[in-house]
């Protein structure tokens, strides 16, 4: 967690690529994600807003409840958008966390999609990234987020040559 933490202090000289976390199944991703927030806002000074990023609606109310269980957020301060207009949204205030799946991100096709936040100071944490992050709603989301920072989360080994997931998001914080 201490290299994800030293990678979001020097998140301009990294250009928002926070890292990239190899879990196992079951090894607590959740978990890392809500004290990795709760460690941001306790030891640095900002108005950071977290975005947490799945691709299953069970993932998206347990991570939820993770947070609100052991009061890193409030109701009142985290956003679970139902759909991709309210994410949007959402995305355009300053919510301190915002829950979602990486299927809101779509947008009409041909379209360009809107800019949400052009803040630095938000913190997209995004898992499975080796399943959601290459095609268009990955792009929309970036798009949307242009300045945000970005950490990955994937429980396959970044083998091979193109080694995608490393290049969205910068090199391996940590094996867990």
């Amino acid at each position: 967690m201490n290299r994800a933490i030293d990678a979001f202090d020097h998140r301009e000289e990294k250009q928002g690529k926070l890292g990239v976390f190899w879990h196992t199944q079951g090894s607590g991703k959740s978990f890392f994600n809500d004290f990795y927030a709760r460690k941001i806002f306790r030891k640095l000074t900002g108005n950071f807003t977290f975005v947490i990023i799945t691709d299953r609606d069970d993932l998206d109310g347990q991570i939820y409840r993770n947070f609100l269980n052991t009061e890193t957020v409030k109701k009142s301060e985290a956003a679970q958008p139902k759909n991709s207009k309210q994410m949007r949204d959402f995305l355009s205030l300053n919510k301190r966390i915002v829950f979602t799946l990486i299927q809101k991100f779509h947008y009409e096709k041909g379209k360009k999609y809107p800019l949400l936040s052009d803040r630095n100071d938000i913190i997209v944490i995004v898992d499975e990234a080796h399943r959601t992050q290459y095609k268009t709603l990955a792009e929309n989301m970036r798009a949307g987020l242009p300045n945000a920072n970005y950490l990955a989360f994937t429980g396959t080994p970044l083998l091979g040559k193109k080694r995608k997931t490393n290049e969205w998001f910068w090199g391996l914080c940590q094996r867990v």
